[in-house]
């Protein structure tokens, strides 16, 4: 049995929960390093897990993953046919969805109105439709989204949301 002061030069002692693994030496102030340093590597690796675009390099979009992001969220956002033109902040709708399905900035891609703003349906029920460009920053590329969705008088969420895409800026109205 080795006494408390044996124990303090020590980095690595014999746990003393009753079992028989070694565990970092409190007492000695590299075991203490050690102790903070796993805690902080531990967090951090958690918080990189929740925050993944903390470590890429560039906001810039590339065309084919702009493309595979507005595919994505495009399917989505039919698919759950929650949200349609009408809805308030539509555009922010949509930018939010292209930038979960993407890698890069949310900041770095724009979503704007191209056509006239939509009606929403709300009251009167029936169609509602409108057209946006998507482009983001480090390429040329652009999509022209037309949605239409339709909606039946006072009812929840959409009856069906369709989301048309074409190559380029849509044309100006």
């Amino acid at each position: 049995m080795s006494d408390s002061r044996d124990d303090a030069d020590r980095i690595f002692i014999r746990s003393k929960w009753g079992t028989n693994r070694y565990v970092y030496n409190p007492h000695n102030p590299v075991g203490r390093a050690l102790i903070v340093g796993s805690l902080l590597f531990t967090v951090g690796g958690m918080y990189l897990l929740y925050h993944p675009g903390l470590l890429s390099s560039s906001d810039d979009w590339d065309g084919g993953e702009l493309r595979s992001a507005v595919t994505a969220a495009t399917a989505e956002l039919s698919s759950e046919a929650e949200f349609g033109p009408g809805t308030i902040s539509y555009q922010d709708i949509l930018q939010a969805a292209i930038a979960r399905h993407g890698r890069s900035s949310r900041d770095a891609q724009t979503v704007t109105l191209a056509s006239e703003p939509p009606e929403s349906a709300l009251f009167g029920g029936g169609v509602e439709q409108a057209e946006y460009t998507v482009a983001a920053e480090g390429t040329d590329t652009a999509f022209c989204l037309n949605v239409y969705a339709v909606k039946r008088k006072l009812a929840v969420g959409y009856d069906s949301v369709t989301i048309y895409i074409d190559d380029g800026a849509c044309p100006a109205s």
